[in-house]
């Protein structure tokens, strides 16, 4: 193989979900994924692989469209993986999003108009062709960097296409409570924290989430909260009461004389700063019904111009850690934009209804394979060396110290190139010589 055998060492842990021929396939496709330089399609990482000669490139794309194996199930693997890394006694923090792959041609299956969020204003809503995909990932911190890792995926489908496929419509905020259901139940023994936007604040993944699942995300200012219903009295006719009297919404309040403001500091987007908060425990009863919920109305948040209201189903949490969990989310919008510059989430040509299904979340998946790779195996090489230009001297100010996944992936495929050649030179009566020039080159 061309990768590097440590990365194909890791592979291994998904053999069990193939055949013997589909888990050959697959580990050239990741590999030569990963290693492919240009656009990322099926057959330029055949031939990154070094493996255009091993079988028909028909055999590549029907692993795509026709093999018999599941993304839940690789998924669930890598989740297992990362869960067995971190401390036992503490919650995993985990991400739910979208994203726009915008793709081209009207026989592309599934692909439909949605709002692009990157070229749409407030005022004006541009619209691109495409798949929508609701994403599920796990955060993990190192090398003093929130990085969220890919393990579930849905594909979304618009009513248009549900009807013309004649399917079930089912919104995302369905298709993510879907996975949290999945995850929570594969890891049961774990507490979990699910932090989303705005978009995922509804009944679908706040009143019937599973019950290891806390829930942060974002709430309005004009939010309907009530007051706790108050207790039965003796004697009292008719059905309880499920929440009490209306209070006034969270921008209300902020903007009342002699709100409780609180001063704190937190650590958000890789810094400490200095905001205000307001703390409202009520009831939100369109979302959560009649439990209880923490709302924190921040003010003077990094990269927010007005205030803002965050929530979370535990009372308890306090309120610095609210607001440092919600920040978490925006490590899938760095995921997102690496996936899509340097492994192509966008470039593959597959038009069928499976090979759509799969192949943007294989690539997702890859990210998640590499970040793994050197925090395992990679950190500790001589490849993970930054090279040595001017802005990675330590005399620079400020200094490089936190790897970016281009880092990553850089490092993986040096290693890539270094172990190939020099296993090519030893198979020679000629001595090794040095391969910095060569290593550059490629």
């Amino acid at each position: 193989m061309a990768i590097v055998g440590s990365f194909l060492a890791q592979l291994q842990a998904f053999e069990p979900l193939f055949t013997a021929s589909s888990f050959r396939t697959f580990q050239v496709l990741a590999c030569g994924w990963v290693l492919a330089l240009g656009r990322h399609t099926v057959t330029t990482a055949v031939r990154s692989a070094n493996a255009a000669q091993w079988k028909h490139i028909r055999s590549f794309h029907r692993f795509f469209s026709r093999a018999r194996w599941g993304l839940d199930q690789l998924g669930l693997v890598l989740a297992r993986r990362i869960d067995g890394r971190l401390p036992k006694d503490l919650p995993l923090v985990l991400v739910l999003d979208d994203t726009l792959g915008r793709r081209t041609g009207k026989k592309v299956a599934y692909a439909s108009m949605h709002r692009d969020p990157l070229l749409s204003t407030r005022v004006r809503h541009i619209f691109s062709w495409g798949h929508l995909w609701v994403v599920l990932g796990i955060t993990v911190r190192m090398f003093d960097k929130t990085f969220c890792l890919p393990v579930l995926f849905r594909l979304y489908r618009s009513e248009k296409v549900c009807a013309r496929n004649k399917c079930a419509y089912r919104t995302m905020p369905e298709l993510g409570a879907d996975l949290i259901a999945l995850l929570a139940k594969a890891l049961s023994h774990r507490a979990l924290i699910l932090v989303g936007d705005g978009a995922y604040s509804n009944q679908a993944l706040v009143k019937h989430r599973p019950a290891n699942v806390t829930v942060v995300g974002r709430s309005r200012l004009d939010a309907a909260i009530y007051a706790p219903p108050p207790p039965r009295q003796p004697g009292q006719m008719g059905r309880p009461r499920v929440r009490g009297v209306k209070l006034p919404a969270p921008g209300l309040q902020a903007n009342a004389k002699g709100a409780a403001w609180q001063s704190l500091e937190v650590f958000v987007y890789g810094r400490t700063v200095a905001v205000k908060a307001l703390v409202i425990d009520a009831l939100w009863y369109s979302v959560s019904g009649g439990q209880q919920m923490r709302l924190v109305v921040v003010r003077d948040f990094p990269g927010h111009e007005r205030d803002d209201v965050l929530f979370s189903t535990d009372v308890s949490l306090p309120v610095t850690d609210v607001i440092e969990l919600y920040a978490k989310r925006w490590s899938i919008e760095v995921t997102f934009q690496e996936t899509k510059g340097k492994l192509g989430l966008e470039q593959p040509r597959c038009r069928a209804e499976r090979a759509v299904e799969r192949t943007a979340p294989f690539t997702l998946l890859l990210y998640t394979l590499v970040v793994l790779w050197y925090a395992k195996t990679g950190c500790t090489l001589r490849s993970a060396q930054p090279p040595k230009a001017p802005w990675y001297s330590p005399r620079s100010r400020p200094a490089k110290t936190q790897p970016a996944f281009s880092d990553m992936l850089a490092t993986l495929r040096r290693a890539s190139w270094a172990e190939r050649l020099s296993t090519s030179a030893a198979k020679t009566t000629m001595s090794k010589k040095p391969f910095t020039p060569l290593l550059a080159c490629l």
